[in-house]
């Protein structure tokens, strides 16, 4: 598993991690039902009281595998080793200085009968040879049908299987925080191993595993090993692929994270059919509604809404008519209360569907329709070297820009405004999320062409004013609000 820690990575030699990727290492539309054998809960319908487990572990057991990924490592520089793939911690020169094979070890999930199992991307990232173990010790030698980095979810299929027992997928979308669960996998290599918890919380994001996240939070005991491991409600149905730990001793704290079987099963379908995920594209970027921004675009109900920052020329968000400064209430006739939640959203929605947005304008409730297109390639920003600049009293300094900036930011040669050249550690700029290289394009919403412009108002403001900035990050516009200490 990834360790946070998180997911957790077991080494034969060494654990590591910190949210740890659970693996031991020898170092919109939603798709359709589809790839079990039957898809009714194994344990009836209604919930099984605790004293139930063993019914449902019996029965879900026997579908959870053991994976052995390997690779043929090189000889490395033993001060560069990476905790971000497993295999990396064996990178190291051997007395003969020859190339050597590792291996990890992570979990499974059979979700069909002729032997599609579904598990981590990091539990087989890399690897060259795979097999999987059933708990009655059958062995298949498996292939990888297809991988996700951006969920870290993965597809394997076990060669010539048939028959094989399968854990029915439930819906993550229906499970309540405070449901009881089991998971199961083989932490510290430790085959069948089953313990049970409960759902701590839902929709976790920012645990640093991958791209997209909407973790379920259990403290069902998960360690390493149980990377791709299944997490099951008390009907035996698989509602979460168990990923990742929150620890800092490399063991359960009982913080695990799972990835909900919504977004699995829907990664996994579409890695079966095209071999490859496509995802839903708005064209817009986004800010959580703090306090702060709430003020400044006269919004009084923050349990809801997030605030669209930029839309882009060109995009769906554009062409439908949304704006920058609109506040997004519903999606489909769902509440939006966060940022996460809206995007995950987005991105599981098929290409080419239509979707109905409800916002509020100026306040005024207001529906669109846009057709999503398909997520393209995301873009890094490059590093910029702050410079010296004016002093202001806010937390950070500013420079006017210039084609060299411009240049660096990756903005176009006219670009205008304030570049952000330091930001004070501590600073209420700092926690607003301002960083050096931004560039600010208004404050107050007053336009700032030049850093004399910011400076015109940044000296009008005094202790406890709100201050609202529009920055510009690479390709991606931003709102920061933040108070003046």
């Amino acid at each position: 598993m990834r360790k946070v820690t998180f997911g957790a990575a077991l080494a034969t030699a060494a654990v590591a991690g910190t949210v740890v990727g659970l693996v031991i290492s020898s170092r919109l539309d939603l798709v359709p039902p589809g790839y079990t054998s039957d898809d009714r809960p194994l344990i009836g319908g209604k919930m099984l009281a605790p004293a139930d487990f063993v019914a449902v572990a019996r029965r879900v057991t026997p579908a959870v595998i053991s994976i052995t990924s390997s690779k043929l490592v090189r000889p490395g520089n033993p001060g560069l080793e990476s905790q971000g793939n497993p295999f990396d911690f064996f990178k190291l020169p051997n007395a003969r200085g020859q190339a050597r094979r590792a291996t990890s070890l992570g979990s499974g999930v059979i979700v069909s009968a002729d032997g599609l199992a579904v598990t981590n991307n990091h539990v087989v990232e890399e690897a060259d040879q795979i097999e999987a173990v059933l708990p009655d010790k059958r062995r298949y030698k498996a292939v990888i049908v297809g991988t996700d980095p951006k969920t870290d979810m993965a597809v394997i299929r076990l060669t010539g299987a048939k028959n094989l027992p399968v854990v029915p997928w439930g819906d993550s979308r229906a499970v309540q925080v405070g449901e009881w669960v089991l998971a199961i996998g083989n932490p510290m290599g430790l085959s069948s191993t089953v313990t049970a918890g409960i759902i701590s919380a839902e929709g976790r994001a920012d645990v640093g595993v991958a791209e997209f996240e909407d973790f379920l939070q259990t403290d069902a005991a998960i360690n390493p090993g149980n990377s791709g491991g299944a997490l099951v409600t008390m009907r035996g149905e698989l509602i979460g692929i168990n990923t990742a730990i929150a620890s800092r001793s490399g063991g359960s704290v009982g913080i695990g994270f799972a990835i909900p079987s919504r977004m699995a099963r829907a990664v996994m379908e579409a890695l079966v059919t095209k071999g490859k995920v496509t995802r839903g594209y708005l064209g817009i970027g986004l800010e959580p509604m703090s306090e702060e921004l709430a003020k400044h675009f006269h919004w009084s109900d923050t349990s809801k809404g997030i605030l669209v920052a930029e839309v882009q020329p060109g995009t769906p968000a554009a062409v439908s008519g949304l704006k920058d400064g609109d506040i997004i209430v519903g999606l489909n006739g769902e509440v939006v209360r966060e940022v996460n939640q809206f995007r995950n959203a987005i991105a599981l929605t098929r290409p080419g569907t239509k979707v109905q947005l409800d916002i509020v304008r100026q306040g005024k409730p207001q529906s669109m329709a846009a057709t999503l297109a398909e997520l393209p390639a995301s873009r890094e920003r490059p590093d910029v070297e702050p410079q010296s600049a004016p002093g202001t009293e806010l937390g950070f300094e500013v420079q006017n820009m210039s084609a060299d900036l411009a240049r660096k930011l990756e903005l176009p040669p006219t670009a205008a405004g304030a570049v952000v050249t330091d930001v004070a550690a501590d600073s209420a700029a700092e926690t607003a999320g301002l960083e050096a290289g931004d560039l600010i394009v208004a404050i107050n919403k007053r336009p700032v062409r030049s850093a004399g412009d910011f400076t015109k108002v940044a000296n009008r403001l005094k202790a406890g004013d709100s201050v609202l900035l529009r920055v510009q990050r690479g390709d991606a516009g931003r709102y920061l609000a933040f108070r003046l200490e």
